[in-house]
């Protein structure tokens, strides 16, 4: 065992782990030292035995790919709870601005400006893009169509858990 891999390693200890066929599993890490072969593996692995009827946590500080395998999150800092839910609960919060990228952001800007609790300001960069706050995307495309302005694209980006996590955190030790 000692001439392993670190991601052999974890893989045997995940073996150990299933020995007494317990009803639920612990892991601390459980991505360390995997390549992405192996990540993946584990990712099928968890929902494997999620789906197998045992309970599995992971405590994990790489959110991004804790954001492809879990259903539920809690969130912890300093000992005590402070968010628990859906993974769509969590980072659905405080809505992301819709992006729109129109043939004619000024007019779009205009249109959307005059509904109440709706604001659009143009996007840093170059291109058209305007950042609509207040409205869902279906009104911008409505008001989009209703102006005569061709819509290129159009998106809300969702919250990640990173930024959720460090949102929640943000004034802790966890935090900073």
């Amino acid at each position: 065992v000692k001439a392993y891999s670190l991601g052999m390693r974890q893989r045997l200890s995940l073996a150990g782990a299933l020995l007494g066929d317990p009803r639920a599993l612990v892991l601390d890490e459980p991505a360390n030292g995997l390549d992405p072969q192996g990540i993946r593996w584990l990712r099928d692995f968890i929902r494997a035995q999620a789906g197998a009827g045992r309970t599995v946590l992971v405590s994990s500080h790489v959110l991004a790919e804790m954001a492809q395998t879990v259903d539920e999150v809690v969130v912890i800092s300093q000992g005590r709870l402070v968010a628990q839910g859906s993974l769509d609960e969590l980072t659905s919060g405080v809505e992301a601005p819709v992006w729109v990228r129109c043939a004619d952001p000024d007019r779009l800007q205009a249109v959307l400006g005059a509904r109440d609790g709706v604001t659009a300001e143009p996007g840093e960069a170059a291109g058209g893009w305007l950042a609509v706050r207040g409205a869902s995307l279906e009104d911008v495309g409505t008001a989009a169509l209703e102006a005569g302005v061709a819509v290129f694209e159009l998106y809300r980006p969702r919250q990640s858990l990173e930024s959720v996590f460090l949102e929640l955190t943000s004034g802790t030790d966890a935090g900073r």
